[in-house]
């Protein structure tokens, strides 16, 4: 079996997407299960267990190539596109026409807030084509509970699935009491609007951690767009900082040097940083639009409007915490990573439904 997963790209800025559907590849690997990853041609690394095929002409014509490249099977391989409003739901659809089993994944980005930025020209090709393509998938994968229930109103519920990405678990014991001084904030993220950064910084200024020497918040992400209207606000505070992109192993780092992990989006598909920073045992101080409910019903972290009041209030209380209770709340929310969002976890999901679909597609093909 080989999966075949179709990204829109592979910037460093949509590292959450392309990493979350190769993380587990070894694991798949070793159930004889094969990842290829394809995606716009651009110089980029090789991913462990993990087939790369660059794509110079995104056109049907380019996917004719890339399918004698790589010798597709309809017997054998699955189709996976990311995301939606590209070439990639193109191709998924014509794959579906030409026999392959296809599984739509639109990670958010049929969420009721994207959906109304530039409103009238995704209304109109999401009815016109986007929807018109994806409906005719074996399956649309949601990466969270809310997700789930918001596609229903394009699709079948019956061909509607919750699958969701996994992150590697972090399986030392947090250092929580070592994590104290100074106390940390972090926000790991996209530098981007809907991540609502500028209000959280600006509840900061306003709450009575800014400039207080036994705190610190850490900004950490790629720039698009925010950086700008940001460094205004950085200035006025002596332990606000902005320290770029991070990943891999000085990201490992950071998450066992902070407590709170903070993200006050007004949409998301299934933050995967989010996921990462509780398996470390942070404690997620999110919004509604975070995308996981589990948090605030099994009372995993703190839960925050996208008002600066509001940020603001949850900074305060959550800086008086004594240990026993970040430490409670830390642990609790990295057991439920374990057995919910754990790759192992996810890859066995995967495996499941991925067996499930091919023995379906025989059944066809006889």
């Amino acid at each position: 079996m080989r999966i075949i997963n179709i990204v829109d790209s592979v910037d460093k800025i949509n590292y959450g997407i392309w990493h979350a559907v190769t993380a587990n590849a070894g694991l798949l690997a070793e159930k004889n299960i094969n990842t290829d990853l394809w995606y716009p041609a651009k110089p980029f690394n090789s991913i462990p267990e993990v087939t790369n095929l660059p794509l110079p002409d995104l056109s049907l014509s380019g996917l004719k190539e890339a399918m004698v490249k790589r010798n597709l099977n309809v017997s054998e391989d699955i189709i996976v596109t990311h995301g939606a409003w590209s070439y990639a739901t193109r191709w998924g659809a014509s794959l579906k026409k030409q026999g392959f089993s296809w599984i739509y994944v639109p990670h958010g980005m049929l969420e009721p807030w994207p959906l109304q930025q530039k409103r009238i020209k995704k209304a109109l090709y999401l009815h016109l084509v986007e929807k018109r393509l994806a409906k005719n998938a074996d399956c649309i994968k949601a990466v969270s509970i809310p997700e789930c229930i918001n596609l229903r109103q394009f699709f079948k519920p019956s061909i509607i699935q919750f699958i969701p990405n996994g992150v590697a678990y972090e399986h030392a014991r947090p250092d929580f009491e070592g994590r104290r001084e100074p106390l940390r904030y972090l926000f790991l993220s996209r530098l981007h609007h809907k991540k609502n950064l500028v209000a959280l910084a600006t509840a900061w200024l306003q709450s009575k951690l800014n400039n207080n020497s036994k705190v610190e918040f850490i900004i950490a992400g790629p720039d698009e767009g925010e950086l700008e209207k940001l460094t205004p606000l950085l200035q006025q505070s002596s332990n606000m900082k902005y320290i770029g992109s991070i990943y891999d192993e000085n990201k490992r780092q950071l998450f066992k040097q902070c407590t709170f992990y903070v993200l006050p989006s007004f949409s998301e598909g299934l933050p995967t940083s989010l996921l990462e920073a509780m398996s470390y045992g942070l404690v997620p101080v999110i919004t509604e639009g975070c995308n996981l409910p589990e948090v605030f019903i099994e009372n995993l972290g703190v839960k925050i409007d996208t008002d600066v009041n509001s940020i603001m209030g949850a900074l305060d209380a959550t800086s008086r915490w004594d240990v026993q209770k970040v430490t409670e709340t830390g642990l609790k929310g990295k057991q439920f990573i374990k057995e919910k969002f754990s790759l192992e976890a996810v890859t066995n999901l995967q495996i499941g439904f991925y067996s499930k679909l091919i023995k379906e597609q025989m059944i066809i093909s006889n």
